[in-house]
């Protein structure tokens, strides 16, 4: 009987071992290029069935504009890639979203899609003030989806 316990307990307990989740691991940079441009990133390492990574980027190009950049990449060849961006600015001690963009990405000519990538700098936005970003990449396989998501940390946009 007691090997019969100890073959229930120690079956429950690799399932449970077998069932948990990767956690994911966010490594944060935050850095600064030179005397015109400072920029925060933050890289997603979540290990998902086709994500295999995601970035997010927000500068200071000194134009009044909003350095964004985002990449996804996958670990197989996916149907679609999403990636949507908010840009939200700080205002009276909280974070209130001013802007929304959408990107989306199919294969082209036959060519596997395993990676989308979009850099630019918005305007529209008063200057001298501080904006963060937060970012999800989404890719579809057959009908079924995977996401990432995550947000900068706040920068000051100026215009010289």
């Amino acid at each position: 009987m007691k090997k019969f316990l100890r073959g229930i307990t120690l079956g429950i307990l690799m399932s449970i071992i077998i069932a948990m989740p990767a956690l994911a691991n966010v490594t944060t940079y935050a850095y600064e290029t030179d005397a015109s441009q400072k920029t925060v990133v933050k890289l997603y390492d979540r290990r998902g069935n086709w994500i295999a990574d995601g970035y997010l980027s927000i500068s200071n190009p000194r134009n009044g504009k909003i350095g964004i950049s985002m990449t996804t990449l996958c670990h197989v060849s996916v149907d679609e890639i999403e990636m949507d961006i908010a840009v939200e600015q700080y205002v009276n001690g909280d974070w209130e979203q001013v802007d929304y963009l959408t990107f989306n990405f199919f294969p082209e000519n036959g060519k596997p899609l395993t990676s989308a990538s979009v850099d630019f700098q918005l305007g529209g936005h008063p200057a001298n003030q501080t904006y963060r970003l937060s970012g999800e990449h989404f890719v579809f396989v057959g009908g079924r989806s995977e996401s990432l998501g995550g947000t900068t940390g706040g920068l000051l946009i100026t215009d010289h």
